[in-house]
């Protein structure tokens, strides 16, 4: 046999120590070098187990190594045991004559034990035989010990390793964890990532997600790893039932080193028929799943123990697995709290809008409003298409809330799109939708208005906008009911009412060809215009009123009405801007008013758009021209001049009443030009508003 020298045995394993990768490889390095040195037959390095008492062979050389499993010597025992007890090495020439030895090998003749101290810790040995007797020297119990020392080390420093290792996978597996929380609201693809990263990055045999179900009163497998779904079907507990359901009543984590011969293990599901080979080497760790006070659950794991496994620092990791869970289960029902929260504002929404909508609240008693009212009631509940026209202002899109909340498709979605607001480039985009890079700057997938509105309606306002190859498209949604995205190759069917609007005239822009025929024809199914202001004057005082009431209240102001004279200057008006600017010039004038009644000056905008006004040269023509009295020749103060006759005429009253009759027809032609607003016209005449009120009552003037 080679011999090796001790000196240079004990530097190539310091060398070794500072060098390696691998820990395992060194202490099987300081075995074999031990042997040699000995020149014996067979040793083993082993580790104290200190749950256990018993010491556990880490590798050996020479040995059974079913004989070292079944036959763990006991701390204190045997020549080894006792080493491993008192911490002291020994050298025994003759087995035979050692109270302490016990038999392991018949063939055995002599041992040598050397302890594996690590800071006055004793943590194993190292453990030499052979079958010649006085097979060894004091200088090799020496040499043995300073390897036994050194072996010591390394296993502590391997440790440390394996420890950190392990914690690195547990904080890499756990930011796993967190991004796949982060990344879903899907609970249940939360849990199965779970139990998935769980078991690729830790290696995990076996586990499982086990929630309260209150209805049924039962603890239910939601998620495993390593189960059959007939397996998962098998995973309900009562409470209190068995390792999972005791964990879930006390709230305490647990761990279960050998879960096979637990007398609480139910093995319900089957787990140890997955574990043949070895069932009393598989830990089970268990940690309850709690929110606030509340227990929800608990999370188990199966573990194939190994010498290095550090269940602790598993059953840690579980805990904060259980508090992911946790908080997933947290934000998962406020999530379905926010959907119910939704789900009723929508409800009272649609209500709201009903209401909003229904025939009844349309505003208007004139007969081409009633004629409108009926049309729109016969056509809201059919599928056929809608023309809305009539000029900006008059109302075209509460038409077509109308026709939607009034039809059988009033809970489904209902999509406005304005075809003048969208650039052409991105309205098809708008409309139909996009694949991903179909395009610079589609990043994503996107849904179109018209799959957005699928069941319900969507509402195309100022159609006579769009470009005429849009048209093409949308005339295919039309006749065919299906769409196609940008970049994509498949069409897809859709279910979707078209109601269009256009203040534009589309008959004429189809004969100059800048819209198609045949989709003005399939839009104009029914064709309901929309009347001007100016064209039903009663509407007036009933609109006033009505947005009267709605800005006072919506702007927490105290208005109570509107005066005489504005009423009537509001009616003069002949409101280009149609409904829209009469909504628009009462919100202003709630909103700026400073008294309780609304008055000419609060509407002071519209006048100076009536200044603008041609004037009326009957109304000039007839101020200029004024009758004399008594039968004589008429006055024409037009001329700026009289003649005798006439001046004889007016004796003794002349200066009353040409004088009279000039003030009475300037007041009359200012009130007429200023719709009777007394301020302007008092300021028209340069005089102040209590004498305007004077003269008007000094000459019987009426108005």
């Amino acid at each position: 046999m080679k011999k090796f020298n001790p000196i240079q045995s004990i530097h190539e394993v310091a060398t070794a120590m500072n060098s390696t990768q691998d820990p395992d490889g060194l202490l099987e390095l300081i075995l074999d070098r031990c042997i040699q040195i000995c020149g014996v037959e067979s040793g083993s390095l082993m580790l104290i187990d200190e749950k256990h008492g018993v010491l556990d062979a880490v590798t050996s050389r020479g040995m059974n190594q079913q004989l070292l499993r079944e036959t763990k010597l006991k701390i204190g025992q045997g020549i080894t045991g006792v080493a491993a007890s008192t911490g002291k090495a020994k050298l025994v020439n003759d087995v035979s004559k050692d109270p302490d030895y016990i038999q392991v090998k018949e063939e055995i003749k002599s041992e040598l034990v050397a302890p594996m101290i690590v800071e006055d810790d004793i943590i194993g040995v190292i453990s030499l035989d052979s079958n010649r007797l006085n097979a060894f020297t004091a200088d090799m119990l020496e040499i043995v010990s300073v390897l036994a020392h050194q072996a010591g080390q390394i296993f502590k420093n391997l440790q440390t390793i394996r420890s950190l290792e392990q914690r690195t996978k547990i904080q890499a597996t756990l930011i796993e964890i967190s991004k796949v929380v982060s990344s879903t609201l899907d609970q249940n693809e939360v849990f199965d990532s779970i139990m998935v990263t769980m078991e690729k990055s830790l290696r995990l045999e076996k586990g499982s997600i086990v929630l309260f179900n209150k209805e049924e009163g039962l603890l239910r497998i939601v998620a495993a790893s390593g189960l059959s779904p007939e397996e998962i079907d098998k995973g309900t507990y009562q409470p209190g039932e068995g390792i999972t359901g005791k964990v879930y009543e006390s709230g305490e984590p647990i761990i279960i080193e050998s879960v096979a011969s637990h007398p609480d293990f139910l093995n319900r599901v089957g787990y140890l028929s997955h574990f043949k080979h070895d069932p009393h080497n598989v830990s089970l760790l268990c940690a309850p799943i709690l929110s606030e006070q509340t227990m929800l659950g608990v999370v188990n794991a199966f573990i194939v123990q190994n010498k290095h496994t550090d269940l602790k620092s598993f059953l840690d990791f579980l805990q904060v697995v259980a508090s992911i869970i946790s908080q997933s289960i947290k934000i998962q029902n406020l999530v379905e709290e926010a959907k119910k929260e939704i789900s009723r504002e929508n409800i009272q929404l649609k209500r709201e809008l009903k209401n909003k909508y229904k025939f009844g609240s349309l505003i208007g008693k004139a007969a081409s409003m009633e004629k409108m009212f009926e049309k729109i009631q016969l056509v809201a509940d059919s599928r056929a298409s809608v023309l809305i026209t009539g000029e900006s202002g008059t109302g075209k899109e509460m038409i077509a809330n109308a026709i939607h909340y009034n039809s059988s498709r009033s809970e489904n979605p209902f999509i406005k799109i304005n075809c003048a607001a969208i650039p052409e480039n991105l309205l098809e985009s708008e409309l139909f939708g996009h694949k991903k890079g179909s395009f610079t700057g589609a990043v994503t997938d996107k849904k179109g208005k018209f799959e957005l509105a699928d069941t319900g309606t969507i509402f195309l306002d100022e159609i006579g906008e769009m470009d005429l190859n849009l048209q093409s498209k949308l005339l295919r949604v039309l006749q065919e009911r299906e769409i196609e995205a940008i970049g994509s190759t498949k069409a897809k069917k859709v279910d979707v009412r078209i109601i269009a609007a256009t203040n534009a005239e589309l008959e004429q822009l189809v004969a100059e060809k800048k819209f198609r025929a045949d989709l003005f024809y399939r839009l104009n199914v029914v064709k309901i215009n929309t009347p001007p202001l100016r064209d039903r004057v009663e509407d007036i005082p009933l609109l006033m009123n009505h947005f009267l009431e709605k800005y006072t209240k919506d702007n927490n102001k105290v208005v109570k009405g509107i005066s005489r004279e504005a009423s009537k200057l509001l009616l003069k008006y002949r409101w280009p801007g149609n409904v829209r600017e009469l909504e628009n010039v009462i919100e202003r004038a709630v909103v700026l008013a400073q008294d309780e009644i609304l008055n000419e000056d609060d509407f002071s905008d519209i006048l100076s758009s009536i200044d603008d006004l041609p004037e009326n040269t009957a109304e000039v023509a007839q101020l200029n021209h004024v009758e004399s009295v008594s039968g004589a020749e008429p006055l024409d103060l037009g001329s700026g001049r009289l003649t005798p006759g006439q001046l004889d005429g007016l004796d003794g009253r002349a200066m009353e009443i040409v004088v009279s009759e000039v003030e009475s027809r300037l007041i009359q032609y200012a009130m007429k030009k200023f719709r009777y607003t007394k301020t302007r016209v008092a300021k028209f005449l340069g005089i102040n508003r209590n004498t305007l009120d004077k003269k008007i009552k000094e000459l019987n003037i009426e108005y």
